[in-house]
């Protein structure tokens, strides 16, 4: 469980001298993260670690939990990846998965016993704390509407690398995209012993997960873009896990993504001039097409399914099906009905993030010609050009209604 202090280090370096491929003034909102992650965070992380010891001396039974033939959700992002997640989390049934808050804030089991507690006694009195939050998290919400998030909802649990720096979120959110390329291409790029050490603590967090939700037994759920390039460390470390592969048009992914990736930098700063990290972007995108296709066509069969994007929001009740069919799961009668309902709203459903292929400064022929190949594959069309609005694709990265509405246990 050991911190990438080298990485972390390396940050603060990037961060005040360098700048990465986006350039930021270092203005107040930009100094106020970089303090933030060397004061505040090194604390909460400390508190994680006490907690951590605090597991395996209370429940130290943890490590002998069983993950049996997890589901691992990866595409490339804005593949409806979320949307995916958040529909199958509704069948708790067949499957167990973290929520954000837990990802963030309480890795451990001891702490989320702690959560238990303080959500059970504020229950009592009212629910004053649970009134906070929620009124905090909506206001978020209306602010951000590319991507839906909420404490309670399934995110994916790439987060919980945060708690030891091994993440490319840390460089791709940041705009630091020169710093990230073994985590791009993680199966072939990163050294055998950093390998090890990310995929043995996040073994170790779904364990904990399991134990603390007495949900051994059920299939672990998850899903990450970020996973992309680590398909082959997925089946050494879960042999019996089971992946989808979402795949949608590239002339759809690529300005979505630059469009919400554009937000995220100017949340974590100040961007100045012209954003010169979008060949970084295109190189990722590339290699999260071609790289899980290529190791997904080698895999046995039945330990994978791949889905096209405009096939699962035109009729999510039909994709889903496919998946049960061929990793033989059971769909419930209440989880049928679920989809029913899910299948409408999705037909229904328009999206208020905007954006365009102007924004990118990349072409349609660009597009086309880089990702060629994926085209040719999937048949997508290589005429179309994405409108301002997303219809009825961002659907896919919105919760669904009973996942939003739905009071959960912590």
């Amino acid at each position: 469980m050991s911190f990438n202090f080298k990485r972390y280090i390396r940050f603060a370096y990037v961060a005040i001298f360098k700048g990465g491929n986006i350039e930021h003034r270092l203005s107040p909102k930009r100094i106020g993260w970089i303090v933030f992650f060397y004061t505040v965070f090194p604390l909460l992380e400390l508190v994680h670690r006490i907690f951590f010891l605090m597991d395996n001396i209370v429940y130290r039974g943890y490590r002998q939990a069983e993950i049996e033939a997890p589901i691992f959700i990866i595409g490339n992002p804005r593949s409806g990846t979320t949307f995916f997640h958040r529909l199958l989390a509704e069948d708790e049934h067949n499957f167990t998965w973290m929520r954000m808050w837990e990802i963030l804030f309480a890795p451990s089991i001891t702490q989320r016993k702690i959560v238990d507690l303080v959500t059970r006694l504020d229950r009592r009195i009212g629910g004053p704390l649970h009134a906070l939050v929620a009124a905090r998290q909506k206001r978020w919400q209306e602010q951000n509407v590319m991507h839906k998030i909420a404490l309670q909802a399934p995110e994916e649990d790439e987060y919980l690398l945060l708690h030891i720096w091994s993440t490319i979120m840390v460089w791709l959110y940041s705009g630091f995209l020169g710093e990230m390329d073994d985590w791009v291409e993680f199966d072939t790029a990163m050294p055998e012993g950093e390998k090890r050490r990310v995929m043995d603590f996040y073994v170790k967090c779904l364990k904990r997960h399991l134990h603390a939700h007495g949900a051994e037994g059920k299939h672990y759920l998850a899903k990450n873009p970020c996973f992309s390039p680590k398909v082959d460390a997925l089946y050494e470390y879960f042999p019996d896990a089971k992946i989808v592969y979402l795949v949608r048009s590239p002339l759809k992914m690529i300005p979505s993504y630059i469009s919400i990736l554009n937000f995220e930098w100017d949340i974590l700063g100040d961007p100045v001039g012209e954003r010169s990290g979008y060949p970084n972007i295109l190189d990722m995108a590339d290699h999260w097409y071609t790289y899980p296709l290529a190791r997904l066509d080698e895999a046995p069969a039945g330990s994978h399914v791949i889905l096209r994007f405009d096939d699962m929001v035109s009729d999510p009740d039909r994709a889903v099906r496919q998946i049960y069919e061929g990793f033989d799961l059971t769909v419930t009668p209440t989880f049928a009905e679920t989809l029913r309902q899910e299948t409408i709203r999705s037909q229904r459903y328009q999206s208020r993030h905007r954006y365009s292929l102007d924004e990118t400064g990349l072409t349609r022929e660009e597009i086309v010609s880089r990702f060629w190949p994926v085209f040719e594959r999937f048949g997508f069309d290589t005429a179309e050009v994405p409108s301002a609005r997303d219809v009825p694709g961002e659907a896919a990265d919105a919760p669904s209604k009973s996942t939003e509405m739905r009071e959960s246990r912590p």
